[in-house]
């Protein structure tokens, strides 16, 4: 019996699937308890405050290094980790772009079937 590709890149994702329902809410617990985790906190405002201070020492103006600073910050939170790993490291605007281009290219081709 032959299997075509859809059948299997459905079992494929299926597989995935599966491993994502079950892996990445224990991955969510576990961050969201190191995250809330007093001690953890204090050293992540230790870590900021360095950041910050390393800014301003460097001859950086208070707002620049306050922008800095935050978006230093958003890599501490789970948000900001989870939208990194599924973005693959890029911003939201880079994602934007990436979709725009998407479906100006199937509008292309669309029309060129047509």
């Amino acid at each position: 019996m032959m299997v075509d590709d859809h059948e299997m890149d459905a079992e494929k994702l299926k597989e995935v699937m599966s491993v994502i329902s079950t892996e990445i809410p224990k991955l969510l617990d576990a961050l969201n308890k190191q995250l809330s985790n007093p001690e953890s906190a204090k050293k992540m405002g230790e870590v900021v405050a360095q950041f910050y201070k390393q800014m301003i020492d460097s001859g950086m103006g208070p707002k620049e290094a306050y922008a800095l600073t935050e978006k230093f910050m958003s890599s501490f939170s789970l948000g900001g980790m989870i939208g990194k790993v599924f973005a693959g490291g890029k911003t939201k605007d880079d994602i934007d772009e990436m979709v725009e281009e998407r479906i100006k290219e199937r509008i292309r081709k669309k029309m060129s079937d047509d």
